[in-house]
């Protein structure tokens, strides 16, 4: 594990935000960051206070199912590994360190079976193959004929016309294991899921 250096902490770090979120937090840290710091050679330094941090997470600009809102003790708690509990002023890369370590990965098997229960709005458990029919047909990039044959086809796994999508998913990671390494999904991922080899569930 490599040891992390407080000045440089963004150093072998893979940065989860995007870029927009990026470009979000710097703006906004550019908009409340002053020269409180000076570097060894004496140029200054733009940083903010912990308790202005605080406030930037109070905003709640990331959505709670992919972020991790810390506590003021989890903060205060890097603060110290970031050696800035004294000064309790933060450099912008020290801000976006803190904040990536609380971004969340989502969980594909969770979100796709969000994504199912989005159309079952009477909350049975299940869609009737008419319904995801309709489904694959009318949103995203709509299928093809074919397509739509294959993807009811596997979609049926317990043969008596409705997809129980809980048992489903739980079905489809089991055959295809590799589904576990998507760290991202979108709606087309849902609709697409067929590519995977589930002919083997029947």
């Amino acid at each position: 594990m490599a040891v992390l250096d407080a000045y440089n902490p963004l150093q072998n770090v893979s940065l989860r935000f995007n870029e927009d979120q990026l470009k979000e937090i710097g703006e906004w840290f550019e908009n409340n960051a002053k020269p409180q710091l000076t570097s060894t050679d004496g140029d200054p330094i733009r940083a903010i206070t912990v308790d202005k941090f605080v406030s930037f997470l109070n905003l709640k600009k990331f959505h709670r199912r992919n972020f991790q809102y810390p506590s003021y003790a989890e903060v205060m708690n890097e603060v110290e590994r970031l050696k800035a509990g004294a000064l309790r002023l933060l450099t912008r890369e020290q801000v976006i360190y803190m904040l990536n370590k609380w971004v969340l990965e989502p969980d594909i098997k969770h979100e796709l079976c969000l994504a199912f229960k989005v159309f079952d709005t009477e909350k049975r458990g299940f869609l009737e193959i008419d319904e995801l029919k309709t489904i694959v047909t009318s949103y995203a990039e709509p299928f093809s004929e074919e397509e739509t044959r294959e993807m009811l086809r596997d979609a049926n796994v317990r043969g008596d016309g409705n997809v129980f999508y809980e048992s489903f998913v739980e079905s489809l990671f089991s055959v295809a294991p590799e589904l576990y390494e998507i760290k991202t999904i979108y709606t087309r991922t849902l609709m697409k899921i067929h590519r995977f080899p589930l002919s083997l569930l029947l």
